[in-house]
């Protein structure tokens, strides 16, 4: 077996403060084993994370093939996050895989560890906002991403300190198509600053974009990005936020 020292030699040392231990001390929460979450998922095992928590309660279908990385023709109506895990733990088997075959819900979160940062990889604004009011509740750091056609977005939430993805919408929940068209190479471009996010946010190095909401524009190669305040009255991550 290759020794785990050896294993992550060309990317220790890369930057100062990055700390291979706590990247392996780390547990992360990936909510959304579709195309982000897929590429996501396969960067941070590759980086050595410590534990994977992969939430998803769908199965694959062939339409996921052409951007979620992790399955083939042979898992179609198989459990993503099952499949996922299985996949992950093959690529590198020094990191623990914990699948949650559910729609996300902190009861379904209840007997695993506690995550150290949390990936938003969902694709609706509805399990969004649930997913930010349990990092908000628990004060656990979020790295939201989504993506559409060739444009993506990245933005990083620290509560309670930080405006949230939600509080970029002004408290008004945006309407989103059912069918999400995404070229998957830009899927994986944005995935990749996810991860990133994520692994900066674990090590505490370099500027996170927290309080921040940067848009990509792959096919005319723009970026903008915008300043996030914190709306006390935001649904997800407010003061008066529901439990549910």
């Amino acid at each position: 077996m290759i020794r785990i020292e050896n294993r992550y030699t060309r990317q220790v040392g890369c930057t100062q403060g990055f700390d291979q231990q706590k990247i392996q001390g780390a547990t992360a929460l990936i909510v959304g084993v579709g195309g982000l979450g897929c590429s996501a998922s396969i960067l941070l095992a590759a980086a050595g994370i410590g534990t994977l928590i992969l939430c998803d309660h769908d199965t694959v279908s062939i339409s996921n093939l052409n951007r979620q990385l992790l399955y083939t023709e042979q898992d179609l109506g198989a459990s993503k996050a099952v499949t996922a895990a299985l996949k992950l733990r093959e690529f590198n088997p020094d990191s623990v895989y914990l699948p949650v075959k559910h729609p996300f819900s902190e009861e379904a979160l209840t007997p695993l560890p506690r995550p150290d940062v949390i990936l938003d990889c969902l694709d609706n604004i509805e399990s969004r906002v649930d997913l930010i009011r349990y990092a908000a509740r628990n004060d656990i750091p979020l790295v939201h991403a989504a993506v559409q056609e060739f444009s993506g977005q990245i933005s990083s939430f620290i509560p309670p300190f930080s405006g949230c993805p939600v509080c970029a919408l002004s408290g008004e929940e945006s309407e989103e198509s059912e069918t999400v068209l995404s070229l998957g190479a830009c899927v994986t471009t944005i995935a990749g600053h996810q991860a990133t996010e994520a692994i900066k946010l674990i090590c505490k190095i370099g500027e996170p974009n927290v309080g921040r909401m940067t848009f990509y524009d792959l096919l005319s190669n723009k970026v903008e990005t915008l300043h996030v305040v914190k709306d006390p009255t935001c649904v997800a991550c407010g003061t008066h936020q529901e439990i549910t």
